[in-house]
């Protein structure tokens, strides 16, 4: 194994407890590059490190206090749907096309970190719930965890707070139970059609869960603003090397 591949496993889990997002987009390219794991090999793995290190940030919130469940029913609904049809996408498509579509959303989503502004805490009444809609953007982010091994929380939060939930936190807990369900079912769909080795992902996926405590820590110690600048940094340099490695594919 990787040892630098390891000391980067933590990030992981920083991620995760300080945005609600943004775990798969390291997990991938680490077992990817990192681990010369074939692409849907490490989309397949990296579902399964999510799901592990969104339980235990759940866990360490107790997130199932604040859970508004009728909203989270109709969610649920849709990304189980969504997570099933994106695995099946993701089986179908070729590694080229599908490390093209995963660099591009890496790229989106580290211009989303560098200009995003934290929605704070607006203390307004439960919104009454536009199930159909909740449904549908269920299924759309469900279909992107289980077509490139991510957990949507980037999508997912915002969605959240248009939905209805008021409160930043409190969305980024209802994330973190949509992630374990949509990636638990998108990575049970992939067993039978890839292989994929175990061990890596019990480490990766131990090391990230610390990483989860690094992060609660660095919440209240740095500014959210300059953490932001430099995980967008990062993740311009990981999409440029899966697009590369797409582009390479390609022309091969």
């Amino acid at each position: 194994m990787s040892m630098l591949a390891l000391m980067m496993a933590p990030l992981i889990g920083i991620m995760l407890a300080l945005f609600g997002a943004g775990g798969g987009m390291l997990t991938v390219p680490l077992l990817n590059h990192g681990f010369d794991m074939p692409l849907k090999s490490a989309v397949a793995a990296s579902l399964w490190i999510v799901a592990a290190v969104s339980l235990v940030a759940l866990i360490r919130e107790r997130a199932w206090y604040q859970l508004q469940m009728k909203l989270l029913v109709f969610f649920i609904a849709g990304g189980a749907i969504g997570s099933w049809l994106g695995a099946h996408l993701g089986l179908l498509v070729s590694d080229a096309f599908q490390g093209a579509i995963f660099g591009l959303l890496v790229w989106f989503v580290a211009w989303w970190m560098r200009y995003r502004k934290k929605t704070p805490s607006l203390d307004l009444p439960v919104q009454p719930c536009r199930c159909l809609v909740t449904l549908l953007t269920g299924l759309l982010l469900g279909i992107v965890t289980g077509m490139l091994g991510v957990g949507g929380g980037f999508m997912m939060v915002p969605a959240l707070l248009w939905l209805g939930i008021s409160d930043y936190k409190i969305a980024v807990n209802h994330s973190l139970v949509l992630i374990i369900i949509n990636a638990i079912i998108a990575g049970t769909t992939y067993f039978g059609h890839v292989e994929m080795a175990w061990q890596p992902v019990l480490w990766i996926a131990g090391l990230a869960a610390v990483g989860t405590v690094f992060g609660s820590i660095f919440m209240h110690r740095i500014a959210s603003t300059h953490l932001q600048s430099i995980f967008s940094l990062f993740l311009l340099l990981i999409g440029a090397v899966m697009l590369s490695g797409a582009v390479g594919a390609f022309i091969g």
